[in-house]
């Protein structure tokens, strides 16, 4: 297979064919991204007249109007109090599980571990009445806390997979040896368990902080207050009934996910090596 690989990569045809599927691939992942920054620095007649060409006249001045329209600055706050908030639990309550299900030898560990990864099986659409139902018996319906919650049990069995996955790599003897230390189990878990795991925590992190970052679903369902929408529920302010103002609403999204694609373009190689090797371990 390796040779004939080789042969393919001295071919010109197939070298000229792989470099074709690479731009085509290149083309279809960035297209998007440059139309969205095009589009948003025309204006509202520029943009229904013809969506789809260069800006006639580059109107930067859709930026700060967007951003007072969806009052950009207050939805960025209450997202990242959400997606802190959902983070600090999702992340407690995974790694603790994980190490559980990785280091200790008790009965019914194969079931526990199977019903945990079967929650990954299940849209989140159809636990909506019920996860409401159970957040207003609780008095957290409309509060960041009960969405951060909501967000955490979502991630749980993709991120306890992943960790488990890790933790059973890392060698039993350095736990021994911080045990005869004096370190307890939490110690022993944050000091050595998760400093050995680091590329599959921050491939949960990264993972489960986008997803909770760009939910519109799950906000527009509890979160009842208007002062306190996150960043997707502030870009509902660009739709009327009747039109849709599309300039200012791709500036808007520009503003809101140029930061992530550059997060994600300096960390993508860690991203990518813990998230594939947690899942083979």
């Amino acid at each position: 297979m390796v040779d004939s690989f080789a042969s393919f990569r001295r071919n010109p045809l197939g070298t000229g064919l792989a470099y074709a599927a690479l731009a085509i691939a290149v083309i279809q992942a960035m297209g998007p991204v440059v139309w969205v920054l095009l589009g948003s620095l025309k204006s509202r007649p520029e943009f229904y007249a013809d969506p789809w060409g260069l800006p006639r006249q580059w109107l930067f001045a859709n930026y700060p109007e967007a951003m007072s329209i969806a009052r950009v600055g207050d939805h960025v706050t209450n997202s990242l109090i959400v997606v802190s908030l959902g983070l600090a639990i999702l992340l407690v309550c995974s790694a603790t599980t994980a190490y559980a299900l990785a280091r200790y030898d008790f009965r019914g560990r194969t079931l526990v571990l199977s019903l945990i990864l079967m929650t990954m099986m299940v849209p989140p659409d159809i636990l909506t009445v019920p996860l409401f139902l159970t957040l207003r018996s609780l008095g957290l319906l409309g509060s960041y806390l009960g969405l951060a919650f909501v967000y955490a049990v979502g991630g749980f069995g993709m991120s306890v997979f992943l960790l488990r996955g890790y933790f059973l790599d890392v060698p039993r003897e350095l736990e021994e040896a911080a045990r005869l230390d004096g370190a307890g189990t939490l110690r022993v878990l944050w000091y050595v368990i998760l400093p050995m795991s680091m590329p599959g925590f921050l491939s949960v992190l990264i993972i489960q902080a986008i997803g909770m970052w760009n939910d519109l679903y799950l906000s527009f369902v509890f979160i009842r207050d208007p002062d306190m929408a996150t960043v997707p529920l502030g870009l509902l302010n660009f739709f009327r009934r009747d039109s849709v103002d599309w300039p200012r609403l791709l500036a808007a999204l520009t503003i809101l996910t140029v930061p992530v694609l550059v997060i994600y373009a300096t960390a993508q190689r860690r991203f990518v090596e813990g998230f594939t090797g947690g899942a083979v371990k």
